[in-house]
């Protein structure tokens, strides 16, 4: 979310509860330059509370200061502006959000108070006046002070020096809740609470001291039903002519909604408004308490949870039924982990975290992740439809000294994203090896468009020669990145091509750039491409073709494709309908990948391939013997060839199972027993 856009949302929820005399476009941008200066306060280190005070101060200043805006200011700031660019990254941005937004209610509080106190000083000022003025002002000034006294919204009280009560305007008595704007106390300190009467009789009589000052603190008065009423309490003396004092005189101002509101936004700040669990960062910030030492439990576990196809829920039955179960999900884990050794959170979406600090009772991490799915099967009723939940979950145990509440997340994350892709229900201790792994990937997999961009990335070739002539059939253009770190050759940056969302342009551009090479080269070979999935599947793919074509003037038969199996096996067909046009315009097309997926030989038999390619891991496995999975392989060739296709092998990379690759009839190899890859101008061919 940028600033412009919250401004906008802050202003439209202010309109809805005050008249605001200002055009829009004005208080909007008054609001956006309020923004400006919270993010930058946000960003000072340590946080510029001067600046906050100071867009306090204009929101007084605007009128945008009452209750209800305040309360919609605290809300709408607390939930939206840890989302905004340059807040989103700070360090301890949970404490730092709160802070920032407990201040600048602080700061309205303090200008609303010094607005009141300047209607205290009115008043104050009116009565010395009414004193001292001639007997034909005395009238007007009376008046006035009536005026101020019983318009004002600060509660007054005027006594004598005893606390004697002389006389209470409405708004004290409404403060208090005594009836028809009379307050029932003969003496001042009858409202005071009990376990501050003493202190403030003792404050109203240091003022009768010549040089004494007013004073202004928060204390507690006692409502007529007995309950607390929190007030800011101020206290001056009134005078004679002489010097000689006369009377006190007693602003009360209630601040009990606004201290609700300050308690209402730290809870908002720390908990997710649906389920009231709480929320990531007061998850981060429970977490960052255990593993800095600041509890003396020696043992926690990490539990992170991701909703098993919760979006078919949502999208099938509506987001009603899909917050209900989340409210359930919310309801259960609470019930699996009463008590305070545990803390139960929602991340957001339809991930929960758990934090389990343990105790001799705590069951092992095991039995903790089954029953959070045994819990969770159990369906709950909303109108007619029975929904269930159940979740994927990942286990941190014992987090090694050091670790911060990024790096415990970060690996729950990664082990959770592992775990989906092996089905649903699943759980799974985070394995720091695998997960070094996979955060490598990643970090290439983030760098790869500025490789990209910068030529990093480029094209190697690898010749594919016949078995019965030894000849060079085919280049198949490969990726290399050269990378700071070392050379990643093609399987390796099809790892981390899937990361990203470059597999279609990468691709579009490696069909370009191959064919290109291949036209400069001295002889021209067939050039051989093996497509993505995302690729083959991608409705423009036969059109990306037909231009590289025209580009490069190859003839359609000089160009081969590779279609892996699986994109074949997509139910939305189009991968599929890509090959019977390519087939129609003369391009021919391999099926690669063969060999472990189930639609193998359906595709074999239902479509008009030239080739097929078997799959790596059927070569690393076949190399001779006689187990079951060699005798059916030995089988499959002469199948396929009996199709019409030819049988091509790649990662040959010994004289072994080039032999034995030969003995069972393959047309075609590749591998590095026949070639290693390298550039076109290093390519055997005559």
């Amino acid at each position: 979310m940028d600033r412009s856009e919250l401004a906008r949302e802050w202003a439209a929820a202010l309109a809805r509860v005050i008249f605001i005399a200002q055009s829009r476009d004005h208080i909007e941008g008054e609001l956006a330059s309020a923004l400006d200066d919270l993010v930058a306060a946000a960003e000072a280190e340590p946080l510029d509370e001067a600046a906050v005070l100071g867009v306090a101060e204009r929101l007084v200043r605007l009128g945008l200061a009452d209750s209800e805006c305040l309360e919609i200011t605290i809300k709408l700031l607390g939930e939206r502006m840890p989302k905004l660019a340059g807040v989103s990254d700070l360090i301890s941005l949970p404490g730092r959000v709160v802070h920032l937004v407990g201040s600048l209610a602080k700061g309205v509080a303090e200008g609303m108070r010094q607005r009141l106190l300047s209607e205290q000083e009115g008043l104050t000022l009116a009565l010395i006046r009414a004193r001292e003025n001639a007997e034909n002002a005395l009238r007007d000034s009376e008046a006035r002070f009536e005026e101020i006294f019983s318009t004002s919204t600060v509660g007054m009280a005027i006594t004598d020096l005893d606390l004697g009560v002389i006389r209470v305007n409405r708004a004290l008595a409404d403060i208090l809740e005594h009836p028809r704007g009379k307050l029932g106390a003969r003496l001042l300190d009858e409202i005071f609470h009990p376990d501050d009467a003493d202190y403030l009789r003792l404050r109203y009589q240091v003022l009768l001291e010549e040089d004494s000052l007013p004073f202004r603190e928060r204390r507690r008065l006692v409502k007529r039903d007995g309950e607390e009423a929190l007030v800011f309490l101020s206290a001056s003396v009134l005078r004679d002519p002489s010097g000689a004092p006369r009377y006190y005189v007693t602003a009360v101002e209630d601040v009990s909604d606004r201290h609700f509101l300050e308690s209402q936004l730290q809870f908002q700040a720390t908990h997710d408004a649906l389920t009231g669990l709480a929320n990531r960062q007061r998850f981060v910030g429970r977490l960052e308490e255990v593993l800095s030492g600041g509890n003396p439990v020696d043992e926690v576990t990490v539990l992170h949870l991701d909703l098993d196809g919760f979006h078919a829920v949502n999208d099938g039955l509506g987001r009603e039924v899909g917050d209900r179960l989340l409210q359930t999900v919310a309801t259960r884990l609470v019930q699996i982990f009463p008590g305070d050794h545990a803390t139960v959170a929602r991340f957001e979406g339809d991930e929960f975290g758990v934090l389990v600090e343990h105790t001799a009772t705590t069951p092992s991490c095991a039995a903790m992740a089954t029953r959070i799915n045994e819990e969770l099967a159990e369906p709950v009723f909303v109108g007619d439809h029975g929904v269930a939940a159940t979740a994927t979950i990942a286990v941190l145990h014992k987090p090694s000294a050091g670790t911060t509440p990024a790096d415990v997340l970060r690996a729950t994350d990664i082990t959770l994203r592992r775990l989906k892709q092996t089905g649903r229900r699943q759980w799974g201790m985070v394995d720091e090896q695998q997960n070094q792994a996979d955060r490598e990937r990643f970090n290439l997999a983030g760098s790869m468009p500025g490789a990209w961009e910068n030529g990093e990335i480029q094209l190697e070739y690898q010749q594919v020669s016949s078995y019965e002539s030894g000849t060079v059939v085919a280049v198949q253009a490969l990726l290399r990145w050269d990378h700071a770190d070392g050379v990643l050759h093609h399987d390796r940056c099809l790892e981390v091509l899937a990361e990203t969302g470059l597999s279609l342009p990468i691709g579009r551009w490696m069909l370009g750039r191959a064919a290109a090479d291949v036209k400069d080269m001295p002889v021209r070979p067939v050039l051989y491409v093996e497509l993505t999935r995302e690729l083959a599947g991608d409705p423009d793919l036969v059109a990306t073709v037909r231009a590289v074509l025209a580009d490069s003037g190859l003839a359609p038969e000089q160009l081969q494709v590779g279609m892996p199996v699986q994109a074949l096996c997509m139910r939305d067909g189009l991968a599929e309908d890509n090959l019977h046009v390519l087939v129609d315009i003369g391009v021919a097309v391999v099926l690669y990948e063969f060999g472990t997926t189930s639609g193998d030989l359906a595709c074999l038999e239902d479509l008009p391939v030239r080739a097929v390619k078997m799959s790596s891991r059927v070569v690393a496995r076949v190399s001779g013997g006689s187990s079951m999975f060699t005798r059916v392989v030995r089988d499959l060739v002469p199948l396929i060839q009996g199709s019409g296709a030819a049988v091509m092998v790649g990662d040959v990379d010994g004289a072994d199972q080039f032999e034995w690759w030969r003995e069972v009839g393959a047309d075609q190899v590749q591998g590095a027993h026949v070639g290693l890859p390298g550039l076109s101008a290093d390519l055997p061919l005559s």
